[in-house]
């Protein structure tokens, strides 16, 4: 199945998004994360809220040390 991406968007800012881009950086520094690897966490959840995604369930038995 072939997909198509529409780029005429890809790479610009949103005009007024400070405020975005001031959260992005504050999770990031919380998180320990890059902007990307945030980015990729906002939207997966996103995605999984709505029904666009199926959402992953924790295993009860599954070691989650050091994971949190």
């Amino acid at each position: 199945m072939a997909t198509i991406v529409h780029t005429e968007n890809v790479g610009r800012r949103i005009p007024n998004d400070d405020d975005v881009e001031l959260a992005l950086a504050l999770a990031c520094e919380l998180l320990e994360m890059t902007r990307e690897a945030i980015i990729r966490l906002i939207i997966r959840e996103w995605l999984e809220e709505y029904g666009f995604l199926p959402v992953q369930e924790l295993d009860e038995a599954s070691d989650t040390e050091g994971s949190a």
